[in-house]
């Protein structure tokens, strides 16, 4: 009788911990991930979404083939002069040629892949979706706003973890209990059985979209451990994306065509969906590629290219960088909901939803409690 008493106080306590850790874990992040859980809900449908709010810039006639990259970038670069292009993609979800400049005010140059004609300029950072793209990593605040974001993404997976273990019965014949909601409780109830029956459903979804989010946030460092694991040296971003070409006096750098006959060559069945031009004369083409197999998001690699002699300086695609591949494809593709096409987009805007409904919730059940510990005080106090 004494062991199953210490037994029980000792599973009070933990209870009792696991809810202040709960609790405070909330209060202290939980207004940035109700913003964070909006917008990104709107964003894994950025594309349909930006499509659908400015329909001018992608409204004309799909008639005959789509023009090479090099056709459209030298159509654009004739009618715009004075940008300073810093590289192109087609993407598939707007079909559409995008432009980016290099100098501020960094525009976005959107072409129909079909005639080359641009449809229009703009600055993506200033239209509805660029705002809430900013809005969802940065909270609008320079430099520290996305270190926010990711350790508040760190704080929702302390939330998934400790509610679950406040909400797992110590019974299992009481699991189907916990799993129902019952419609005829008070308000009180159901919002509080609301809010474990929600976690309980979507903590598996809530719990890889807030993980990812802070390997986004902090790539800088998962790129190290990538490395580690690869049982290579470490390297980072700065030392990846800082390829140089050899400089040949009095060469021209290779056409577009002829980098991309290239690349195909060397890495066959693959699809070419970006080019980054070189920024100087020392600077390097960066291929963006995708091969058509698997899974939605296929197989994504990017290549640095000597822009005078077309050798490959940096290859995702090889087989010692797998782990860095993996990251590449499957990180932001699980943040977004992307990897399996339209079901699992919708199952990732449900769960943002549903992160957002969480906090409200749990505030709801927060504010009374506090309320009633300041009365208990004051009352003490007099």
């Amino acid at each position: 009788m004494k062991q199953k008493s210490s037994s029980w106080n000792l599973a009070k306590h933990q209870r009792s911990w696991y809810s202040k850790w709960h609790t405070w874990a909330g209060i202290t992040a939980g207004f940035v991930l109700i913003i964070v859980s909006l917008t990104g809900a709107l964003l894994v449908f950025e594309a349909e979404l930006d499509k659908w709010l400015y329909s001018e810039l992608y409204d004309f006639e799909k008639t005959g083939n789509k023009l090479s990259y090099q056709e459209v970038t030298e159509k654009v670069k004739n009618d715009y002069p004075d940008l300073d292009l810093g590289g192109v993609f087609l993407r598939k979800e707007t079909d559409v040629y995008t432009f980016f400049s290099n100098k501020k005010p960094f525009y976005q140059i959107i072409a129909n892949p079909y005639t080359g004609n641009v449809t229009g300029k703009r600055v993506y950072k200033k239209t509805v979706m660029g705002f809430i793209r900013n809005l969802h990593r940065t909270l609008l605040i320079p430099g520290i706003g996305r270190y926010i974001v990711g350790i508040s993404s760190l704080v929702c997976v302390v939330l998934i973890v400790t509610g679950l273990k406040l909400w797992i019965p110590d019974k299992w014949n009481k699991l189907k209990h916990k799993l129902t909601l019952k419609w005829s409780s008070n308000k009180k109830r159901f919002n509080y059985d609301f809010h474990y029956i929600l976690g309980a459903y979507f903590s598996s979804f809530i719990t890889i979209i807030a993980a990812t989010g802070v390997m986004i946030t902090f790539s800088s460092i998962v790129l190290i451990f990538m490395f580690l694991l690869n049982l290579q040296s470490p390297k980072s971003l700065k030392s990846i994306f800082n390829q140089k070409s050899e400089y040949i006096e009095g060469k021209k750098p290779l056409s577009i065509d002829s980098l991309i006959a290239i690349v195909e060559r060397e890495i066959p069945e693959t699809s070419v969906t970006g080019i980054r031009f070189p920024s100087d004369s020392l600077g390097t083409y960066t291929v963006n590629t995708l091969s058509p197999y698997s899974t939605e998001t296929g197989d994504v690699s990017f290549i640095f290219v000597d822009q005078y002699s077309g050798k490959f300086i940096f290859n995702s695609h090889k087989k010692e960088l797998q782990l860095g591949k993996l990251y590449l494809n499957w990180v932001t593709p699980f943040h977004y909901g992307t990897f399996g096409g339209l079901p699992t987009r919708i199952t990732a805007l449900i769960s943002a939803l549903a992160t957002a409904t969480l906090f409200i919730t749990g505030f709801i059940i927060w504010i009374p409690r506090i309320r009633k510990r300041n009365k208990m005080k004051k009352n003490i106090t007099y």
